[in-house]
């Protein structure tokens, strides 16, 4: 009797342990074209056409409309914290993986621009280069980074000291920033400064990439707590579309 009590109690503490579906979870993102946007209302971008995908694949009667853009600086405290919860589309790191212990369903197909990766991006006037991590330890002046993204990380995992990081909220203030000649430098995805900066109607070609860091894969990543049972299910979900050619259409609709 006191055997079967016990099993009974594991097998209810394990479905408390995960508790949740893929109907439970809080779909958040930021404003990072071409990756996830909002333009004219609608909610577009390749990360949210293929969450959209996986939606429809895994019979989940979810729109758009489960989707909630916000700082990004939010979604990483939220995911962090809140059970049932997946913040996109997110680079994966040692520190996020291991220290945060986030969940990662891999990968969101990157837009090639100039190779892959993260980078340090510079007004070509100012003759700024780099030709190592330790180059950028050295440097003496402030560099721009959104608040909790992985190009924030990637400075600290260089050396460089957080109090010379001049953090924004968004990418749209940390491209205004750059174009307004506040910093030199700024720690961010490419492709998606090049589209801030054709909407702020910043010249382009005026900048340049000065560092390239090592690639790194995009995905969805997951509170650490969620059901290893739902990650398998939405990793198939994608796996299948990445197999039917689904992802490279997507990216390709994105791809300039």
């Amino acid at each position: 009797m006191k055997k079967t009590a016990l099993v009974i109690f594991f097998i209810f503490f394990a479905s408390m342990a995960f508790a949740g579906s893929l109907e439970d979870i809080k779909w958040m993102t930021e404003d990072y074209p071409p990756y996830n946007y909002e333009e004219g209302g609608v909610k577009k971008g390749v990360s949210i056409d293929l969450l959209l995908a996986i939606f429809k694949k895994i019979g989940l009667n979810k729109g758009p409309e489960a989707i909630k853009i916000m700082p990004w600086n939010r979604g990483v405290k939220t995911v962090s914290s809140k059970p049932d919860t997946c913040l996109f589309a997110t680079t994966m790191t040692d520190d996020r993986r291991d220290k945060l212990g986030w969940k990662f369903v891999l990968s969101i197909p990157q837009i090639i621009a100039d190779g892959t990766g993260n980078y340090l991006i510079a007004k070509k006037s100012a003759n700024i280069k780099f030709a190592s991590r330790e180059d950028i330890a050295k440097y003496g002046k402030r560099i721009g980074v959104v608040r909790g993204d992985v190009g924030e990380g990637l400075l600290t995992g260089s050396g460089f000291p957080a109090k010379k990081m001049d953090q924004a909220a968004t990418p749209n203030n940390l491209v205004k920033k750059l174009g307004k000649g506040r910093i030199d430098i700024i720690s961010y995805g490419y492709a998606t400064v090049v589209t801030k900066m054709e909407e702020l109607g910043i010249e382009v070609n005026d900048y340049e990439i000065v560092f390239t860091f090592p690639p790194a894969q995009m995905g969805y990543a997951f509170h650490k707590d969620t059901d290893p049972a739902v990650l398998a299910k939405f990793q198939k979900a994608l796996d299948e579309l990445t197999a039917d050619g689904t992802t490279e259409a997507i990216k390709a609709k994105y791809k300039k």
